[in-house]
């Protein structure tokens, strides 16, 4: 977890987990934002469906943090 860079993680974890974003939902469920420590689910997210969350995200022009 040292490499990751995200304002949101402490010591213990992310401490907005109840309220994390989207993009951080995502985080190690997609082919294109693996985890580094190789942890996955057993079926990643369809490239589509994944395409569309990017698209929704880009439209609602949310930041990501």
């Amino acid at each position: 977890m040292d490499e990751l860079n995200c304002v949101h993680l402490g010591p213990q974890g992310c401490t907005v987990y109840e309220e994390r974003p989207l993009i951080c939902r995502l985080f190690g469920t997609t082919p294109t934002l693996p985890c580094p420590n190789g942890r996955r689910p057993v079926e990643m997210i369809h490239p589509s469906a994944e395409k569309l969350v990017h698209e929704y995200i880009a439209s609602t022009r949310q930041v990501l943090v």
